[in-house]
């Protein structure tokens, strides 16, 4: 697959989503590449952690807000949508919501901070948007890291990337998940890779589908988290990048 891409990382709660993605990015960013990590999970607040990156302004409170977010939502059903306004190059993104560390950046879209503050529908139209409106230079890689499930598809955020990294644990449930996404990134015409994580002996042998990169289960991913330590990306990642590289 030619660079520029976007490749987004999916899969279910709890599978190792934010984590790969973190160790993608940082591979990736060690490699000389310019790399853009969205978080598009409006729960999860790790990423910054796993980083090493201090934690910034989200895209939603740089615009105004999660009311503004809900305004320029209606403005688009309506037709009366400025499209200028997330037309933009990794250049143009105001520092201000960017967490960086020498060619690696994180652009959070936005968190839910309040009890019954409604649906988190806004932040997904800004991460559509953004990803619709974005254009990369050669050399330069987004890698979405979106929230639990598969409701990003139904928003439409898929519509805008490269590939879909689908990230499965050793469970029935996940795996029944990772088939629905397999589903749909091939009705989008998108390149398909999944990722069993946590993988203990003897498990992938059981599976109903054949995982294209398998990570072993590592405990020292668990006391790092509690430690509080910055994610360091492990050989499998670099397994990980040679089948989006091949992508078609």
């Amino acid at each position: 697959m030619v660079i520029p891409m976007k490749v987004l990382v999916s899969g279910k709660g709890g599978c190792g989503k934010s984590t790969i993605s973190a160790m993608l990015g940082k591979y990736l960013a060690g490699k000389g590449y310019r790399v853009l990590i969205i978080d598009a999970d409006e729960s999860n607040p790790g990423l910054y952690r796993m980083l090493g990156l201090p934690k910034v302004k989200t895209l939603a409170e740089h615009l105004g807000g999660k009311k503004r977010a809900k305004i320029l939502m209606a403005a688009e059903g309506k037709g009366e949508l400025d499209e200028e306004l997330f037309n933009w190059t990794l250049d143009d993104i105001p520092g201000e919501i960017l967490a960086k560390k020498r060619n690696l950046a994180v652009l959070t879209i936005g968190k839910i901070e309040e009890a019954e503050e409604g649906c988190a529908c806004p932040y997904g139209f800004l991460a559509r948007k953004l990803l619709e409106g974005i254009t990369l230079k050669d050399g330069e890689i987004i890698i979405v890291d979106t929230e639990a499930g598969i409701e990003h598809f139904g928003r439409g955020i898929d519509k805008y990337v490269d590939v879909v990294i689908d990230v499965a644990e050793p469970s029935a449930e996940s795996i029944e998940l990772s088939k629905k996404i397999a589903t749909l990134s091939e009705s989008l015409g998108l390149k398909h890779i999944l990722v069993l994580n946590k993988a203990l002996p003897g498990v992938e042998e059981e599976l109903p589908v054949k995982p294209d990169v398998v990570i072993p289960f590592d405990q020292n991913f668990i006391l790092g988290s509690l430690k509080g330590r910055e994610i360091e990306p492990i050989p499998q990642i670099e397994e990980l990048w040679k089948k989006v590289e091949s992508s078609p």
